[in-house]
């Protein structure tokens, strides 16, 4: 589906019926990163999965696409598709992005699910690190992210050729504009931390136990400052957890959404 969102096409998934869990994916990938949930949980629930803005089928910008703003296109998109309150779900950046929209629209929210992904900003090394590589993918296009990503998404055990290519696969249709972006954008977000504590919905913080992009101390340190949020760490498991690990993954959110009691 498509609709024209702050000025720019975004392309989405909608489907099922029920209470609404929205699905925001990470960097540098796009919404069929969420196929394993989508098939799990659309007979009870309405599955909204967007591309960001300049990633998968979205259009892109120029300049730095902050994460404000991919919550603004969020909710924008919820605005026009119709939902009450919502269970919002971010992987990765899609967490930093969950943390924005949260910060910014927080009666939109029955739910939060952090997936790996950590509330602190850019050092200053890695944010000069992200511009550096956004100069790259300026001179070299999106293969210069891809190959350097795709073989850290999944636990260093995992030795499934078919899975790493579908990696890589989640990654290629995003445009260098909109990678360059994400990255520029990701290099100048705020510190959320601060935040963590005025979050009132519950909330559930996943991580893979072998993630070495950001480590399950992260996610760690996320529910120890979110009050009465559950932690779930799931065995031979890296970045991609949702992707890697779909039936541990899928088990531990059912657990989860069954104690909200949520309606439609």
């Amino acid at each position: 589906m498509n609709a024209n969102v702050n000025g720019m096409n975004m392309v989405y998934t909608d489907e099922g019926s029920g209470p609404t869990l929205v699905l925001i994916h990470g960097f540098p990938l796009n919404r069929a990163t969420w196929q394993k949930q989508l098939d799990a949980f659309r007979a009870s629930y309405r599955i909204i999965a967007p591309d960001l803005r300049g990633l998968g089928e979205s259009e892109a910008g120029s300049g730095a696409i902050t994460m404000a703003q991919f919550a603004e296109d969020t909710h924008e998109l919820l605005k026009q598709v119709g939902t009450s309150p919502v269970v919002l779900v971010g992987h990765s950046m899609g967490g930093y992005v969950a943390l924005a929209f949260a910060h910014q629209f927080p009666q939109m929210l029955h739910g939060l699910v952090l997936v790996a992904t950590r509330s602190g900003n850019d050092t200053p090394e890695a944010a000069a690190a992200r511009r550096s590589t956004a100069d790259k993918v300026r001179a070299e296009g999106s293969k210069v992210v891809v190959d350097a990503m795709a073989t850290k998404m999944l636990s260093p055990n995992n030795s499934d050729p078919e899975m790493a290519e579908q990696v890589r696969g989640f990654m290629a249709p995003s445009k260098p504009e909109g990678v360059i972006g994400a990255l520029l954008g990701m290099a100048e977000r705020p510190d959320a931390t601060d935040m963590l504590a005025s979050i009132k919905v519950p909330t559930l913080v996943v991580t893979g136990a072998d993630d070495t992009l950001i480590p399950p101390r992260e996610s760690e340190k996320l529910a120890e400052a979110i009050r009465g949020s559950s932690l779930k760490v799931i065995p031979d498991a890296g970045h991609l957890v949702a992707f890697e690990r779909p039936g541990a993954f899928n088990r531990v959110l059912t657990e989860w959404l069954n104690e909200l009691k949520l309606t439609s």
